[in-house]
């Protein structure tokens, strides 16, 4: 009875790792398709699509067209001719983070599979690094903040390092020549206070849309603290407007 039961979870295990295998597929080949590196044709869209999304993706400007780039960066151009699936990686509940290069431009969005196919998706997210290790410099410097910085001299005039000693204890190291810094900051407080960074969304080919949650507490503490949080961002996206938006 014991060597039965013991068949019958491997195999239930297996079948479970072969579907998620089976996705993984599905969303490849769909995405090496979006991505040019294989032909995309309405018999591809029909069967990696649910008929939700391809209504939703149904462009009628253009007869007998879907808006299937709508999963990509928004980009017409790119510093690269690199277009290629990085990564795939299982969000549990059926969704799944897809890494890629879009010619030259890293991107990542997040699709959901049902039943074989891409039932819904979330739009393309900027990658970012959080930096941590720094301090603000001025109790006033929120009217007079930019939305993105853009060099190590600019950064100096709101922010300082606060190295300590130990693992962890340095600084995030920004290269200026290679990313810029988009600042949240919200107002001195003397509230327990969180920031929460939803997202960085490429909501245009020429804009960003940072998207964050702020949590407080209900005591008051018997000091103030002036939360913030740096985000580190890949240059080319250095010339986008940045719209910040509290959710």
């Amino acid at each position: 009875m014991k060597r039965i039961s013991a068949i019958l979870a491997a195999a239930v295990v297996l079948a479970a790792c072969g579907s998620n295998r089976s996705d993984k597929q599905i969303i490849e080949n769909f995405y090496n398709a979006v991505l040019g590196r294989t032909e995309m044709t309405d018999a591809l869209l029909k069967k990696s699509l649910s008929d939700g999304i391809l209504s939703s993706l149904w462009e009628a400007d253009y007869p007998d067209t879907y808006s299937y780039w709508a999963f990509r960066t928004g980009f017409q151009d790119g510093p690269g001719n690199v277009s290629q699936v990085d990564g795939i990686e299982s969000l549990g509940d059926g969704w799944y983070r897809v890494s890629y290069q879009d010619m030259g431009t890293p991107g990542v969005t997040e699709v959901k599979v049902e039943g074989g196919k891409i039932t819904d998706y979330r739009p393309f997210r900027v990658p970012y690094t959080q930096a941590s290790n720094y301090y603000k410099r001025n109790d006033d410097i929120e009217d007079v903040l930019p939305t993105k910085i853009t060099s190590q001299e600019q950064l100096n005039q709101f922010f300082g390092m606060a190295a300590f000693m130990g693992r962890g204890g340095e600084p995030t190291k920004i290269d200026f020549g290679k990313s810029f810094v988009i600042p949240v900051i919200v107002p001195e407080t003397n509230l327990e206070t969180e920031i929460i960074i939803n997202g960085i969304y490429h909501s245009r080919p020429d804009a960003l849309t940072l998207s964050y949650s702020v949590i407080q507490g209900e005591e008051p503490q018997t000091y103030t603290i002036a939360p913030f949080s740096l985000l580190i961002v890949d240059n080319i996206y250095r010339d986008c407007t940045i719209t910040l938006e509290n959710q």
